[in-house]
């Protein structure tokens, strides 16, 4: 078992062609390890490792419910919404660091802004949690469908040779469905790129005391800052009237979600009201919380 196991990973990127192994036995008192030489042509790297009786065993995984999943996709739906996630710390609470699954929904939220993703191809029976980054080891499975086992305590993702398996938390239900406003009163239509280039220009004016706080009417994006007011103009399709305050980094968040795309629909309901962001043909959708602000600040 490798102590550092990226550290020769990442030696062996600079290797090419048949490896040669070669693994001695170290001890210095009560220790024991193993040195282990890797070679290949006039390269070589030597590294420490554990003795297997050294490694924890993995936890046996108990079937509770079985699924079969494309690993690229699930890793394409994780990456929509891991980003509304803070980082774990003591005492936070698990919701708001991990990813949630329930029924057709993949969804995370931090408390000012919630992104989910809706596919029927995975339905789960029972609701669950995981770290984000557990689950960023799809990638390693590439396109090839895969088997995720759900157990009492851990999910085991598991693809030809090669398996994953972390604990999961929960069950956390949080009712999506719910949060998320039915009606709206405008509906309008926005370039993302565009949108983010002129939140950038407004953060480039901020000093490190600044509050983040932009105000948005009819295309206009207003800053007040220390320094004074700067405002600049996005191009929008479709009306709106309603002028609403959010918090910059938050509406940057939600708009690279849906990078690529030429158009993302915007709609509201009052300025106190979640703002929700969509694209068309796409099943992803992000929500922020709008950011009360004095009327002569909005103006």
């Amino acid at each position: 078992m490798f102590q550092r196991p990226r550290d020769a990973a990442q030696a062996c990127k600079h290797f090419e062609g048949t490896l040669t192994l070669e693994m001695e036995e170290q001890s210095r008192g009560k220790d024991h390890w193993l040195q282990l030489t890797i070679s290949c042509g006039p390269r070589c790297a030597q590294v420490m490792a554990f003795l297997p009786e050294d490694y924890p065993s993995a936890p046996k995984v108990e079937a509770k419910h079985t699924y079969t999943v494309n690993a690229a996709r699930l890793l394409e739906r994780v990456e929509h919404v891991k980003y509304t996630l803070r980082k774990p710390y003591a005492n936070e609470e698990a919701q708001r660091t991990h990813v949630q699954f329930s029924g057709n929904k993949i969804f995370a939220l931090d408390g000012n802004r919630l992104a989910w993703d809706v596919d029927d191809d995975l339905i789960v029976r029972q609701p669950f949690m995981v770290l984000p980054e557990a689950l960023g080891y799809l990638k390693f499975f590439g396109n090839q469908e895969i088997t995720a086992i759900m157990g009492e305590n851990y999910l085991q993702l598991t693809g030809g040779a090669m398996a994953i398996q972390t604990r999961i938390e929960g069950p956390f239900v949080f009712n999506v469905d719910g949060a998320v406003p039915k009606k709206f009163s405008e509906e309008f239509y926005v370039c993302p790129k565009d949108f983010l280039g002129e939140l950038d220009y407004l953060k480039k004016l901020l000093h490190s005391t600044d509050k983040a706080h932009i105000f948005f009417s009819s295309g206009r994006l207003s800053l007040a800052a220390a320094s004074g007011n700067y405002s600049t103009q996005v191009q929008i399709d479709g009306e709106n009237t309603i002028g609403f305050g959010f918090e910059l980094g938050y509406m940057v968040d939600a708009l690279r979600q849906f990078r690529g795309e030429s158009q993302v629909k915007m709609k509201v309901i009052s300025p106190v009201a979640p703002i929700v962001l969509e694209a068309e043909g796409r099943g992803d959708f992000a929500m922020v919380l709008p950011v009360r602000m004095k009327e002569a600040v909005a103006a």
